[in-house]
């Protein structure tokens, strides 16, 4: 706790000291019960203590304040390929839903900032461009649906790499802003082609993390018509696992963490240190919030203070 006192306490405190000091001397001096006076003489001292903690102006720390990040650009990049529909997210949901949940939360988090989207299977779209208009971008999460099973081409880790690079150049161009990215994939790759570097990209970067999702020993992947993909090769449902090596490597090449995501919370650290590290429009570039107290202590005076009220107009005492 931090106080900011409206009055110096050098000043407040003897002026109340004598107050209360005066008031003691009277109330001795009075004839009457000596119990009603210590009574008295207690309910005084309480009010001048609640003055004083109300002049301190006491405050707590919110470290993990709700601030608007309104200079940082949250960049999403998400795998929509058949597998990122096998279940085998927090149990049996589809690894999409975690997808969904997970940048619901970080937007969440991260309000104030802008946000853009980038999904990708066999080829790249950019579904929304760097907005603060979050609702834009959640309807754009909206419209990711479940591939046909046969216009399925595969994936290609090294698809989004092009329209990452305008969107993060395009952030890079703009005064003291951070950039965020979250690479949100299963790591497989179907394709014929290997995984080529993100390094150049890493360069445009401030932070962020690649988000892996899926298990090892895999799930089936369910399609669009309500079944499971068919494997033809071996028989039975095709079963997706994660490539954590994928995806360990484009986080190495990015400069951001890798975390192989099982809930939502898991993002919680990465968004508490982006907000600590970036300037912010209410904070002035602090993650410390100062709540104020105070009205705690100005309600317990208002009780008091209309007790004594109320025994001065029915009793003509204090």
């Amino acid at each position: 706790m931090v106080t900011n006192p409206v009055i110096p306490v050098a000043a407040a405190l003897p002026v109340l000291a004598a107050i209360l000091g005066v008031y003691i001397f009277i109330t001795v001096r009075k004839k009457g019960k000596v119990s009603d006076k210590i009574v008295s003489i207690l309910r005084v001292a309480a009010v001048c203590a609640l003055i004083f903690m109300i002049n301190l102006r006491p405050m707590t720390k919110d470290y993990d304040a709700d601030i608007e990040t309104k200079n940082v650009d949250v960049l999403f990049v998400v795998d929509t390929t058949i597998s990122m529909w096998a279940e085998d997210y927090d149990g049996n949901d589809p690894r999409m839903d975690g997808v969904i949940e997970t940048a619901d939360r970080i937007m969440t988090d991260l309000k104030g900032s802008s946000f853009a989207l980038v999904r990708f299977d066999n080829r790249s779209r950019i579904l929304a461009p760097f907005t603060q208009d979050k609702r834009s971008v959640k309807d754009a999460f909206d419209t990711i649906k479940a591939p046909d099973i046969w216009y399925a081409n595969g994936t290609s880790l090294n698809a989004p790499y092009d329209d990452m690079r305008s969107l993060l150049e395009s952030s890079d161009k703009k005064d003291d802003k951070t950039t965020v990215v979250f690479f949100m994939s299963d790591g497989e790759i179907t394709g014929k082609e290997s995984l080529e570097s993100f390094a150049e990209l890493g360069k445009l970067v401030d932070g962020g993390a690649v988000l892996g999702f899926g298990t090892e020993s895999g799930g089936k992947m369910s399609d669009s018509y309500g079944g499971f993909v068919y494997d033809y090769e071996n028989g039975g449902s095709a079963v997706s696992r994660i490539d954590e090596a994928n995806l360990r490597k484009i986080a190495g090449d990015l400069g951001v963490d890798y975390i192989h995501l099982t809930s939502p919370e898991r993002v919680d650290s990465i968004v508490r240190y982006i907000k600590t590290s970036s300037s912010t429009g209410r904070s002035q570039g602090r993650a410390v919030l100062y709540n104020d107290t105070y009205y705690y202590y100005t309600a317990i005076l208002l009780v008091l203070l209309l007790a004594e009220g109320y025994m001065l107009i029915r009793k003509g005492r204090l």
